[in-house]
């Protein structure tokens, strides 16, 4: 009620000390009791499931730069980044993957590796930039919750699923072990797996 008083206050600026204190606890609160004290990030809504790919791949640009302040700070605060083994610009990278969705044949940013190779380096920083600009906020602290969010809550999540499905679909072997193995978690694909299961 203090601060109100300030408002009578008919010039500025004022410097007083504010006497009331802290709220017991405050001090000590867990990464998850502060996870409502923070912004959230407003990220766009996912595409219809009809909807082409030019549209994912716009909703994936807007949700990354949506991302990109928690990101920089990410970067701030430990002072480094997994981001990077593609050695691509990271919106590079993204239109790699989400033009690899409509066509298999899209060219390929490097010439220097296959294009096996050079799509998993793209999803892989894909995953790594989330990954950090999610964990600069409270109430991220464990993998799987990050995990969790990547996968079943953002439009690179979807950009996910649907590549590991045209992957295992594929006639390419390479593809194919991505679709398996590196795409998408065991532990998420056992958990959309389990979903029917739970329903019924």
């Amino acid at each position: 009620m203090a601060a109100f008083a300030l408002l009578d206050r008919e010039k500025g600026p004022v410097l007083v000390d504010y006497l009331e204190d802290v709220p017991d606890g405050a001090d000590g609160l867990s990464e998850d009791e502060m996870a409502g004290m923070v912004c959230p990030i407003d990220l766009p809504r996912f595409p219809d499931a009809n909807a082409p790919v030019s549209e994912l791949g716009r909703a994936l640009a807007t949700e990354m730069d949506r991302l990109a302040p928690w990101y920089d700070l990410s970067v701030r605060k430990r002072g480094r980044t997994t981001v990077g083994p593609s050695e691509m610009d990271i919106k590079v990278a993204a239109n790699f993957v989400t033009n690899f969705l409509e066509d298999q044949e899209t060219p390929v940013p490097r010439k220097d590796l296959a294009k096996g190779r050079i799509l998993k380096l793209a999803f892989e920083d894909l995953k790594a930039y989330y990954g950090e600009a999610i964990t600069a906020q409270p109430g991220y602290g464990t993998s799987l919750r990050v995990e969790n969010w990547l996968f079943n809550e953002t439009v690179l999540g979807k950009v996910l699923w649907t590549l590991r499905r045209i992957c295992r679909e594929s006639d390419d072997e390479y593809y194919q072990y991505l679709g398996r193995n590196s795409i998408v978690p065991d532990r998420q694909v056992d958990l959309l797996e389990r979903v029917p299961e739970v329903a019924g």
